[in-house]
């Protein structure tokens, strides 16, 4: 489905460009690709990044770290791409970033 798929980079763009709120040099790269039989696209972002805990909780229904955040974004998006037999892997590391790796 199209339109999921749609949301699910519009979720993790907003994350992304959330992420480099207050951040000098703001970069958000988007690559697409094919590992082996896989098609992926990733999102990385130049952000804050996140660390070990909250990297964990991420894909927690309405886990949030954004004050005017709902924290169904993650969680949502690893629903449709289950749901279309694909994958979503999150890595981060404070004050690096991070890139989130969706696989087709």
């Amino acid at each position: 489905d199209p339109d999921l798929l749609g949301q699910v980079l519009i979720n993790i763009l907003i994350n992304a460009r959330d992420a480099l709120k207050g951040i000098e040099n703001r970069e958000i790269i988007i690559r697409t690709g094919i590992s082996g039989e896989q098609a992926f696209v990733s999102v990385q972002d130049n952000g804050s990044g996140m660390d070990a805990e909250t990297l964990t909780q991420a894909f927690i229904p309405f886990f949030t770290t954004k004050k005017e955040g709902s924290g169904i974004g993650l969680s949502l998006s690893r629903q449709i791409m289950q749901l279309h037999k694909g994958s979503i892997d999150v890595r981060s590391e404070p004050g690096k970033g991070t890139i989130v790796i969706l696989g087709f």
